[in-house]
């Protein structure tokens, strides 16, 4: 009867221990530090002189508890919005330093069309984070795609 009683002890134990060291490497990946990524932006349906999108909105990572860190950011300024199919447009990557737990990207992007055409909807929303590798966030009418290339 001792012998399973301990066999059973151990084995707890070492799913306990399994479980611990698979939270602990999911929350390193995703801990405060600093952040490297890129951003692709995407509206396949857009047809003027370049057939590059305008993009205006924000991208963010956010931490469980709301606290975000902006990625990339731009007001929409009418004709003036600039065409932007990638960030950063020159170099590999940008760096942020984010101070807290990263779970979420978030992206609320639109895409500038003046004249009579409504303005399309790039992405709108949220998804998990676990790790470097790629994180698309759709909209109506396009996606915003951020590589995370360490975080």
């Amino acid at each position: 009867m001792r012998l399973t009683f301990m066999g059973r002890l151990a084995a707890t134990g070492s799913a306990v221990l399994l479980l611990l060291g698979g939270a602990a490497a999911s929350a390193q990946a995703a801990a405060p530090g600093p952040v490297m990524y890129s951003i692709e932006f995407s509206n396949p349906q857009e047809r003027d002189d370049n057939d590059l999108p305008e993009p205006y909105g924000r991208v963010w990572l956010q931490a469980p508890w709301g606290q975000e860190t902006a990625l990339w950011e731009h007001p929409d300024v009418g004709l003036y919005t600039p065409t932007l199919p990638r960030y950063p447009d020159s170099g590999l990557y940008e760096v942020r330093y984010a101070d807290h737990p990263v779970t979420e990207l978030c992206a609320f992007v639109n895409e500038d069309d003046t004249g009579i055409n409504d303005d399309d909807v790039l992405a709108a929303g949220c998804v998990p984070v676990v790790g470097p590798g790629e994180y698309t966030v759709t909209g109506e009418d396009g996606s915003v795609t951020v590589t995370l290339y360490d975080v």
